[in-house]
């Protein structure tokens, strides 16, 4: 019986995020005012730099017809009636062609909704927010009130992610080598008990040079001064500080440029949760992070 449980469990959980049921999609399709595209249409997220001939970053009706034929995929995918389709745009109508036309095809906002996670007038449910890199539909507290908001907490949200990445990264590697460089160079560790790196809630951070301190509140002002009189409109993408030395991003066609947007913010989010449980967990349990998974860190570190 247990059995046959978690396993309609497990087909619901893949329901949510998945199209099974390809006959009542069709019909889904034909019914009016319903889908914008037709099934046997065939789009992919990959064709937009095959599309886009003159490879300005957008696709314009003379793209799509010399492409696909006569279709309706500006009128319909142009949510900025700029007569061009950018590639998130795109995406969106890859979406609405295999999930259906609610929600822009974003199964994350639909299932959000179902869920209780966020409200079906958010702007995050349809239109040009819908299509937001990242875009998970979880808004409980519905604090998106518009793009320029959104925009806003956006950018935010990056540099906490990557302020993240660098620290739970930086938070073991302090643990595991701090002892080892600081008996090198003849100098005492400025780790607590048990090894455990210096925070607020670990203490020790009177141990640390001032000037460390002094240095990255005058590297803080000057990154925040940047972006005290940033407008937040549709020509600048948030977290843009045209910061790429190794031109990992500039010189990338929009079908890379998205992928990377997208591994950069899911990543951020990760980094943020794992360096919030390893300040807890430390502070519960009077125990450095490494000694608690030293098949994590120590094996490959």
């Amino acid at each position: 019986m247990l059995r046959k449980i978690l396993f309609i469990c497990y087909i619901y959980s893949i329901q949510c995020f998945t199209q099974l049921n390809i006959i009542s999609n069709i019909r889904y399709n034909r019914l009016p005012n319903k889908s914008i595209i037709s099934m046997q249409d065939k789009l992919d997220n990959k064709l937009f730099n095959k599309i886009d001939k003159d490879k300005s970053g957008y696709i314009d009706k003379d793209e799509l017809y010399d492409y696909y034929g006569k279709n309706d995929y500006m009128k319909n995918g142009d949510l900025d009636k700029n007569n061009l389709i950018d590639y998130p745009e795109f995406e969106r109508l890859v979406n609405i062609n295999k999930f259906g036309v609610a929600n822009s095809g974003n199964l994350y906002v639909r299932n959000a909704i179902k869920f209780g996670l966020l409200n079906k007038n958010s702007i995050l449910a349809d239109g040009k927010a819908s299509i937001f890199v990242g875009n998970k539909g979880f808004d409980p507290l519905n604090i998106s009130t518009s793009i320029k908001t959104l925009r806003k907490y956006r950018e935010a949200e990056i540099k906490h992610g990557r302020l993240a990445m660098l620290a739970s990264v930086g938070w073991p590697i302090s643990e595991l080598y701090n002892p080892i460089i600081s008996k090198y160079i003849h100098m005492p560790s400025i780790l607590n008990n048990n090894n455990k790196v210096p925070s607020i809630l670990n203490g020790g951070l009177e141990k640390i040079n001032p000037l460390f301190f002094m240095a990255i509140i005058v590297f803080t002002t000057t990154i925040e001064s940047i972006s005290l009189n940033k407008k937040y409109d549709d020509d600048k993408m948030p977290g843009d500080y045209g910061f790429d030395p190794l031109k990992f991003y500039i010189d990338k066609d929009p079908y890379t440029k998205r992928q990377l947007e997208l591994k950069e913010l899911n990543n951020g989010r990760l980094a943020m949760l794992a360096i919030t449980y390893y300040s807890i967990s430390e502070f519960i349990d009077n125990n450095a992070i490494i000694n608690k998974t030293p098949y994590l860190f120590k094996s490959i570190l």
